[in-house]
């Protein structure tokens, strides 16, 4: 069986979440199967703002390829001319159609109408959570439910299998267990800025712990702007960048707490990240979020969107007693997040995918 990724311009750089699941994907697809991974070096020396309208031309040429089995697209687009191959599509979320204000205005129409034409065009589709496949069998009702499979995201091998020290902790001039914790891009959907004040009203209130800090790890991305104003070091505000693996393990593991805010997401990367380190979690109560923490044993705190008062309650306890609560945490069993068996889980979809999709001849809608 013979599969290309496609890698949507992801995987060069800093690399997105997306660009993150795809490269540790096809490395670890290699290990069962024959898996390429698509390189549009070309359109990455283009300027930024003309990209993604070069990729979605670029992106229909590995169609003719006889070769491959399957082309699996990550990132919520499938071109139009197809040829042969099976085509399969990741959906990370359903924000374009959900949560357009969280998508730069140039982009929401012509994303919203790829992202229908692309669910019509796949051969099967793969949600990132279960919370995903019920939107989009909500959503699309004339999808066939074998037709929607569910393959989590995993937590690269790195992190996975990171032991981090307090010398690692040394370099970023932390202490342990004198912070909370935010990892993940700096866009809008992430709810910052509720985040940002709720730590800013603790401090003011003396809720919390003069010296306690707020430790933000992620890149600048839609909406920072937003965030930016609010990102005081005065007020014990960190903004630390993008970091290394190494690093990014240790402040999961000498955290108070990682705080997820966000107002939706597809899955949630850094909360599994983060019960690798044993980490104690605070979150929004939004679908994937209450899912991850009825998988694993319903520990996580939660608040509502908005409910400032809930979130301010939350970081105060943590602040005086998250060392006694991280000793009683057991997040349970997290192979399954391993890419080992997330590639596994994979080929078995691209098998049955194989086995079962007859194609009609006819041009894709």
């Amino acid at each position: 069986m013979r599969i290309l990724i496609d890698e949507a311009l992801g995987s060069k750089g800093q690399k997105s979440g997306i660009g993150t699941l795809t490269v540790n994907l096809a490395r670890h697809l290699k290990k069962y199967v024959s898996c390429d991974i698509t390189e549009y070096r070309m359109i990455h020396r283009l300027p930024r703002y003309i990209r993604k309208w070069a990729y979605i031309g670029a992106a229909n040429i590995p169609s003719f390829f006889q070769g491959y089995d399957v082309i699996h697209h990550v990132n919520e687009y499938v071109p139009r001319v197809r040829g042969k191959s099976r085509h399969i599509l990741t959906v990370n979320d359903l924000s374009v159609l959900y949560y357009p204000e969280t998508i730069p205005l140039v982009w929401r129409y012509h994303n919203r109408k790829a992202f229908k034409k692309s669910v019509r065009r796949a051969d099967a589709i793969t949600a990132i959570s279960e919370s995903v496949r019920d939107e989009l069998l909500k959503t699309f009702p004339e999808l066939e439910r074998k037709r929607v499979f569910v393959s989590t995201p995993g937590v690269r091998t790195e992190l996975l299998e990171a032991t981090p020290s307090e010398n690692d902790l040394d370099e970023l001039q932390l202490r342990p267990f004198s912070y909370f914790l935010f990892v993940g891009e700096l866009h809008r959907r992430k709810n910052l800025p509720f985040l940002l004040q709720a730590f800013i009203t603790a401090k003011e209130r003396r809720l919390i712990e003069k010296a306690t800090q707020l430790v933000v790890v992620g890149k600048p991305s839609f909406g920072y702007s937003e965030v930016k104003p609010l990102l005081r070091e005065e007020s014990g505000i960190r903004e630390m960048g993008y970091l290394e693996d190494r690093q990014i393990a240790a402040l999961y593991k000498y955290c108070k707490a990682l705080v997820y805010p966000s107002v939706y997401e597809g899955f949630g990367i850094p909360i599994i990240e983060a019960m690798v380190q044993n980490a104690p979690i605070v979150v929004s109560r939004i679908p994937t979020s209450i899912e991850l923490d009825r998988r694993h044993g319903e520990q996580m705190f939660s608040f509502e969107l908005g409910d400032q008062k809930r979130l301010l309650e939350v970081l105060q306890l943590l602040d005086r007693d998250g060392a006694e609560v991280r000793k009683k945490l057991s997040y349970g069993d997290l192979s399954r997040y391993s890419y080992d068996n997330v590639a596994l889980e994979h080929v078995a979809m691209y098998r049955s995918v194989c086995e079962t999709v007859e194609h009609s001849g006819t041009p894709p809608r």
